[in-house]
């Protein structure tokens, strides 16, 4: 059975399903250099692509929940939740290049974990990048996500398998952050290379 795409708000800041009007953002944040970076977007991103994608996922999915980001009418980003079975879900977002750095996908998560685990009932959600993807996991730590295992050759990434990082919060945990940023970036920087090849920018 497909799943409804709810309405979500927090202030300025509503989650909706997409519509025609996303098109060309979607298309501008495809093309765009850190999202082609980080994610598996196809590097030839065309706006005929973007149309597609749109009108796929505007309307009920059965394993996914696809949200388009507002900030007063504008499209700031999209945020999937996508059922694994097990009762469990992942995130996967991607915010447009000009609202990045604003906290609004933090708080698009925080929305989203919330209505997986209270409304949905799930045990579990799931957050996974690759490695290095900093920007990324501060989004999920915002929301309580604990320091992330790595994991080697874990994501396929353009015709091979990278190193990724991998953090879970389940039902009963905290959604705040557990001690600092600085705390943590103090941790990460000591970290020991994996034995894989990992991405490079």
């Amino acid at each position: 059975m497909p799943f409804d795409i709810p309405v979500l708000s927090d202030r300025d800041l509503t989650l909706r399903p997409h519509n025609d009007a996303d098109i060309d953002p979607v298309h501008s944040r495809s093309v765009d250099p850190v999202s082609q970076q980080w994610t598996t977007v196809p590097l030839e991103y065309t706006r005929e692509m973007a149309a597609e994608y749109v009108a796929a996922i505007s309307r009920p999915q059965d394993k996914e929940i696809s949200w388009a980001l507002d900030v007063n009418g504008a499209y700031v980003g999209t945020l999937d939740l996508r059922f694994k079975g097990d009762n469990s879900g992942d995130l996967g977002f991607v915010t447009a290049p000009e609202y990045r750095g604003r906290g609004l996908m933090s708080r698009a998560v925080g929305l989203a974990v919330t209505y997986g685990l209270d409304n949905l009932g799930w045990d579990l959600v799931n957050w996974s990048a690759n490695t290095g993807n900093i920007g990324s996991y501060k989004t999920v730590w915002r929301n309580g996500f604990p320091p992330p295992i790595a994991v080697p050759n874990l994501l396929p990434h353009r015709g091979r398998m990278v190193d990724g990082w991998v953090s879970s919060l389940a039902a009963g945990d905290p959604r705040e952050p557990s001690g600092t940023w600085a705390a943590w970036n103090d941790v990460a920087a000591n970290l020991p290379p994996l034995p894989s090849t990992t991405l490079r920018s």
